[in-house]
């Protein structure tokens, strides 16, 4: 029997074999750290991990794949034999999606090929303004690394200039449209160094662009791995973004870029079990609007975790930072246009290990900062161009009350906190350790807590997640 999107395909003058037949020229040959499972010719996974969605293979490929409400890639041409040009019928499929489906990737030996013309500014898979996209759901076969990958082919795209795998254009608010179960993977080159050291940028992986919809949107990535991308992994420039179990990794500029100026939506970027690794900029880099991100794992990042002056309000709850090479996360207020009167920051439940130059540094500059500082562990802090593994400075205040925990173990070259002008920090308990020039230096701020003891209290005393705990198909969504 013929079902509708076989029709559908026909008609579109697809065939199954692909519409363009473009074959891989060559492969880079990359070698990578030791990470989970990834592309270019991964084996099929024999299990999906526990507690992580199983997505579409519920009832079986074929069931679910001649569903109604389905329109499977493989009828507008996608084969996912790592040769074929999949990019015009990946793309065509999810067009044809009406509200309320299901585009079906299933799971391959192989990727699923993004092929480029080379001429630059091009787009793999480009959506909004052709598309009508309230309530569709674009997900993979399988929730595990590597079984559905889109991977650009190396090589084919013009490195002097930006392109995009997965570009959406907000003409028009996205409602409910959701990318599961999905490892989208741009080839870096093996040489490549950080975009910011000079290195390529030129293609990212996922962006938002901002567009007359003016945010609004209900857009979520659940289950995803971004990886290998020579900008960034993941750029969101309007409100109503959620990533719920999404790795972002190996890029050439930041993992996560949450830059919604607009209100539309609050908080405009939700980053709810997110891991960030080995990316060239920073793993979170906050550059407007508001956002709240709840378990988080950042790690070797090469400009640590930071939020910008412009920001509104920034949440932050259960996040492991280890060896990020700036800081665990920092205020970087550069610019005076439209920045708010007072910033809103909440770190709770914290713990920075092994940061380069200071755990955190919070410093307000030509803007006041409200503070909610609960729960702060830091800990191995080799300062540098800091006085300490924690820095509060410039118009800073926490709450009035004396509450909460900070403990900074190890700070060499500084003191464990530093307190500077118009800066007022207020503590229940603070326990240092072996911190080089003291436990404290608060020569013109102000610093206030119940209780002081020289102790380490044990690694990690607050609970935060490791590597394996969050991020893609690590089932620690809520």
């Amino acid at each position: 029997m013929v079902t509708r999107r076989q029709l559908i395909a026909t008609a579109s003058g697809i065939g199954s074999v692909g519409f363009l037949g473009y074959l891989l020229s060559r492969d880079d040959g990359t070698s990578d750290p030791p990470l989970p499972p990834e592309t270019n010719g991964t084996p099929r996974p024999t299990q999906t991990p526990a507690g992580t969605e199983s997505g579409p293979d519920d009832g079986g490929d074929d069931d679910f794949a001649n569903r109604e409400d389905v329109v499977d890639v493989r009828e507008h041409g996608a084969v996912g034999d790592g040769q074929t040009d999949d990019s015009g019928a990946i793309t065509a499929a999810i067009r044809a999606a009406e509200p309320g489906e299901t585009v079906y990737i299933p799971e391959t030996e192989d990727s699923y090929l993004l092929s480029y013309d080379g001429t630059g500014e091009e787009t793999a898979i480009k959506l909004g303004t052709e598309s009508d996209l309230r309530g569709i759901t674009v997900a993979g076969e399988t929730a595990a690394a590597g079984a559905q990958t889109l991977r650009v082919e190396p090589g084919s795209y013009d490195t002097s200039a930006p392109n995009w795998i997965l570009k959406l254009n907000a003409a028009q608010r996205l409602e409910n449209l959701t990318f599961r179960n999905l490892t989208i993977d741009g080839s870096r080159p093996s040489r490549d160094r950080a975009a910011a050291l000079g290195g390529e940028d030129a293609m990212t992986g996922v962006l938002l662009r901002r567009g007359s919809a003016g945010g609004g949107h209900s857009l979520t990535f659940e289950n995803c791995i971004v990886q290998n991308c020579s900008a960034s992994a993941m750029r969101f420039e309007e409100s109503g973004v959620t990533c719920r179990n999404v790795t972002a990794r190996r890029a050439g500029r930041h993992g996560f870029n949450p830059v919604a100026g607009d209100t539309a939506v609050d908080p405009g970027f939700v980053g709810e079990s997110i891991r960030s690794v080995d990316n060239g900029g920073t793993g979170i880099d906050h550059r407007r609007g508001t956002a709240r991100l709840e378990n988080v794992y950042t790690e070797n990042n090469r400009s640590g975790n930071k939020w910008k002056h412009h920001v509104r309000r920034l949440e932050v709850r259960n996040h492991h930072s280890v060896r990020d090479h700036n800081r665990g996360w920092r205020s970087n207020h550069t610019g005076t246009d439209d920045t708010p009167e007072v910033q809103q920051i909440v770190f709770r439940n914290i713990l920075v290990e092994q940061p380069q130059i200071s755990g955190i540094r919070v410093s307000g500059d030509d803007t006041a900062i409200a503070c909610d500082f609960h729960n702060i562990e830091v800990r191995q802090t080799d300062v540098q161009n800091a006085r300490a593994g924690v820095v509060f400075s410039r118009d800073v205040h926490t709450q009035e009350a004396t509450e909460g925990r900070i403990v900074v173990v190890g700070t060499d070259n500084g003191g464990g906190i530093f307190v500077g002008s118009d800066a007022v920090l207020n503590i229940g308990t603070f326990d240092h350790y072996q911190n080089e020039e003291g436990p404290f230096i608060a020569e013109s701020g102000e610093l206030n807590f119940e209780n002081i003891e020289n102790v380490d209290p044990g690694r990690n005393v607050f609970g935060t997640p490791g590597a394996a705990a969050v991020g893609a198909f690590s089932g620690a969504s809520n």
